[in-house]
């Protein structure tokens, strides 16, 4: 089948140029109008025409970006924003020298539970899920879907300490969703080691199976290059 979207891409490019080539000439066929009164009216209409353009210009790529970035269902940000974040953060990080701590999540179970309840619910309790991990973190702070039953949330400028008292309130808040059953949450973090990209989250990720091989409901995270894993009680304990 032929593919159009060069062709498309190709006019996309081209109208910015003919539109300033259409604005140009009718510029100067009101520098031609003998009435100044008709030139200033003409001036004044291209201006609005053109502020109107620029606005929806706008508008239109507020919308395309949002959609681009936000998981349709969480309504957080999804894996193609998580990857934009990463990138930006551990970059600041290396510039600024500040800890920067990445949280996975898993949602123990949550396959019996779409199994047994269905869909519909299980998109609720995803929903209610990934709204309680954004009240649960700070103004700063990115929550991410990556699909399925898996999260992430970054904290800028945030030690395994400060962590700790994140990951309680997003277990807290988990836990007293009413439609929640007998899910429950596996939760991983590390501080960034000035490594890859995905070094780093793979060994956040590996500390999330750590914790489902022991039947899940915990957090473990690195404490002193060894491992602790708990319930979180108090940070980093």
């Amino acid at each position: 089948m032929y593919d159009n979207s060069a062709l498309k891409d190709s006019w996309f490019k081209i109208r910015p140029w003919l539109s300033g080539i259409i604005v140009t000439m009718i510029i100067i066929l009101i520098q031609s109008i003998p009435y100044l009164w008709l030139r200033v009216v003409g001036v004044t209409l291209i201006t609005i025409g053109l502020f109107l353009v620029i606005r929806k210009l706008s508008v239109d790529r507020r919308r395309l970006l949002s959609v681009a970035t936000i998981d349709e269902l969480t309504k957080v940000g999804n894996y193609r924003a998580f990857q934009e974040r990463m990138r930006l953060e551990t970059q600041r990080a290396l510039r600024n020298h500040k800890p920067l701590t990445l949280i996975l999540i898993d949602l123990d179970r949550f396959k019996n539970y779409n199994d047994s309840l269905g869909h519909r619910l299980g998109n609720e309790l995803l929903y209610s899920a990934a709204q309680g991990f954004q009240g649960a973190v700070r103004s700063i702070d990115g929550v991410y879907r990556f699909g399925g039953d898996e999260f992430a949330i970054i904290l800028p400028e945030t030690d395994l300490e400060t962590a700790g008292y994140i990951v309680k309130r997003i277990q807290d808040s988990f836990e007293y969703l009413p439609n929640r059953g007998e899910v429950t949450l596996s939760v991983g973090m590390a501080t960034y080691r000035e490594e890859p990209l995905h070094e780093f989250f793979d060994r956040v990720d590996h500390l999330i199976y750590n914790v489902k091989a022991k039947g899940g409901n915990g957090c473990q995270f690195e404490l002193s290059g060894t491992y602790a894993s708990n319930r979180i009680s108090s940070p980093a304990s």
